[in-house]
């Protein structure tokens, strides 16, 4: 882990700035969910398990050049807008924005809506059979699911609760599992049953932020075994809510697989297509 340790260290600080789990989470996520699918579904995902797995990283990419416009995509700081156990927030959009302002709305971040919205587009991609959005949809689906599975993108100190703990979001969602998480430690065993998308959504955020508590605390114990962010610290961390990540890694993967089921099914059950989805762009 030592090795392994600086190695990680040196690319993360000459890589470009990320948002939630590492690209490697998200790619993980969906690969893991892709395996999941049942009999009638796979040929299709098999066939463009390549563009789902590349795609799932887009939102990221969108937000370096339009943060301000997607970027509340991403998160819900649910304890900005109400208190646990935050039922009162499992509302449709228009009746969110009507009761909050939209500027305070964005402002908290909208990920659940964002996950209804993608898993209706896709329900309709379904229904016409189009490839392209299919694959698409799936893709943008695994992101913004993923991201909802992250504990720090549902709570308002997402970056800390006091000024010791500034950049654990990075540390934690990034740094973390580049260094200490093996693909083998994930296992994610079936698909979940998912109900309504956006009570699910809702439900898998309310849950994440459950975790932020303990990630605030492994964090302060961890600077103590070692203030500069070296080896110990990130041994400490991970010692501390390594089972955490990994769990909701499991979990993320098994939601987005349910989550494309339900989306099959609320169409109709059709055949898919079992080819690769025509992706072109030319120049002329």
């Amino acid at each position: 882990m030592r090795l392994r340790f600086f190695v990680v260290i040196l690319l993360v600080a000459c890589a470009m700035p990320t948002y939630a789990w590492e690209p490697t989470g998200h790619a993980l996520i969906t690969q893991h969910a892709l395996q999941l699918l049942p009999r009638d579904m796979k040929p299709f995902y098999d066939a463009n398990s390549r563009y789902i797995a590349a795609f799932c990283t887009l939102p990221d990419d969108w937000r370096e050049t339009y943060r301000d416009e997607v970027g509340p995509n991403h998160f819900i700081d649910l304890d900005l807008l109400s208190k646990p156990p935050f039922a009162d927030l499992i509302v449709d959009r228009p009746t969110a924005e009507k009761r909050f302002g939209k500027a305070k709305l964005e402002k908290a971040g909208v990920l659940p809506w964002t996950i209804e919205e993608h898993y209706n587009k896709l329900v309709k991609a379904m229904k016409r059979r189009d490839s392209v959005q299919i694959a698409l949809q799936s893709a943008l689906l695994a992101h913004y699911i993923g991201d909802a599975h992250v504990p720090l993108h549902n709570c308002k100190d997402y970056d800390g609760r006091t000024p010791e703990q500034k950049g654990i979001h990075f540390r934690w969602e990034q740094s973390l599992l580049l260094i200490a998480l093996k693909p083998e430690m994930v296992n994610a065993t079936e698909p979940a049953k998912v109900g309504p998308i956006l009570k699910s959504a809702f439900g898998w955020c309310i849950e994440s932020f459950g975790k932020c508590d303990a990630i605030f605390v492994a964090d302060d114990a961890a600077r103590k075994n070692d203030p500069v962010f070296g080896y110990r610290y990130y041994k400490s961390l991970w010692d501390a809510t390594g089972k955490i990540m990994i769990a909701q890694l499991e979990l993320a993967s098994e939601r987005l697989a349910g989550t494309w089921i339900a989306a099959w099914r609320e169409a109709g059950m059709p055949k898919l297509p079992d080819k690769c989805a025509t992706f072109l762009w030319e120049s002329r």
